[in-house]
C-alpha cells in the first residue's frame, strides 16, 4: 500500500514536470517569434535596431537608429512622436525586439512590429540595392 502511494506521487511529480518543461519551451519559442513572416523594409517610417550601440556600430540597416532595448521606453519619443508611425525594431536573433515591441505596443505605439533578425533584413536590404 505504502509503495502505491509512493508510486502515485512520483508519477504525479513527473507528469508535473513535463508539463513545466512544455510550458517554458513554448514560453521560450515565443519570445524569439517575429510578428510577420516577411517584411518590406520600405514600408516602414522609422527603422530601430534595439541593439547594443556596440553591436549597432559593428554594422546596422541604412536608415536605423539605435535605441537599446533597455532605453526605448525613455528614448522613443526623442525619435518617433506620433504613435500611429510604422515602426520596424531588430535585434540580433527576435528576442529583444520583442520586448521592445511590447512595450512600445503598452506604450500606445500601434504600429510597431517586431522584424527579427538583423542578419535577415541585411540581405534583404542588400537584395533591394542590387534591384535598383
Amino acid at each position: 500500500m505504502w509503495s502505491q502511494r509512493f508510486k502515485g506521487q512520483w508519477e504525479s511529480k513527473k507528469v508535473n514536470k513535463i508539463y513545466l518543461f512544455i510550458v517554458l519551451g513554448l514560453l521560450l519559442f515565443a519570445c524569439g517569434k517575429t510578428d510577420i513572416t516577411e517584411v518590406s523594409i520600405r514600408d516602414y517610417d522609422t527603422i530601430i535596431d534595439v541593439r547594443t550601440k556596440e553591436e549597432y556600430d559593428a554594422g546596422h540597416l541604412s536608415n536605423a537608429i539605435n535605441i537599446p532595448y533597455t532605453k526605448i521606453k525613455e528614448e522613443i519619443k526623442e525619435h518617433v512622436e506620433n504613435r500611429r508611425t510604422k515602426i520596424l525594431l531588430y535585434c540580433r536573433s527576435g528576442r529583444r525586439s520583442g520586448i521592445a515591441n511590447k512595450i512600445l505596443h503598452d506604450m500606445g505605439y500601434i504600429n510597431a512590429i517586431n522584424a527579427g533578425a538583423f542578419e535577415v533584413l541585411k540581405k534583404q536590404e542588400l537584395g533591394l540595392r542590387e534591384k535598383r
